[in-house]
């Protein structure tokens, strides 16, 4: 397997959101491009914050039994955000991915968000992988 980069496979001009979204904003944004997971951006494009489907269930839940006030990404959103960079390899961000139980990472060069990666992503890649070397055999 030659070894192939995260800048090679990631989704450029990936979604993200800015501080203050609601997160019925969020869901649809969700849907919209098939993703489970966001990341939250200030005005300079930093990586802020994340925001996934499960961090915003239990808000959603509450917000329409109770009819609380909608709440925001700021609300629910992770703040530890664990990136990736461009440079680095797909073989180690898949062993990431295994230890660290996530399937979006926010990929990022000089502080800048500059795409997404996920699982389905990097699944797709070793699975081509796998399959050229079973042609090799």
């Amino acid at each position: 397997m030659t070894m192939q980069r995260v800048m090679n496979e990631m989704k450029i001009n990936a979604p993200s959101i800015p501080c203050g979204t609601s997160l019925v904003a969020v869901v649809d944004l969700f849907t919209k491009h098939q993703i489970n997971a966001v990341p939250v951006v200030n005005s300079t494009n930093e990586v802020i914050g994340f925001v996934s489907e499960s961090d915003c269930l239990q808000a959603l839940i509450s917000g329409s039994y109770h009819c609380d006030k909608p709440a925001i990404v700021n609300d629910v959103m992770s703040k530890n955000v664990v990136s990736v960079s461009p440079q680095d390899s797909i073989i180690d961000i898949a062993i990431r991915m295994t230890k660290d139980n996530l399937s979006v990472y926010p990929v990022v060069e000089g502080g800048q968000l500059v795409g997404l990666i996920r699982r389905g992503d990097i699944l797709q890649v070793l699975a081509e992988n796998n399959n050229q070397c079973s042609q090799v055999s």
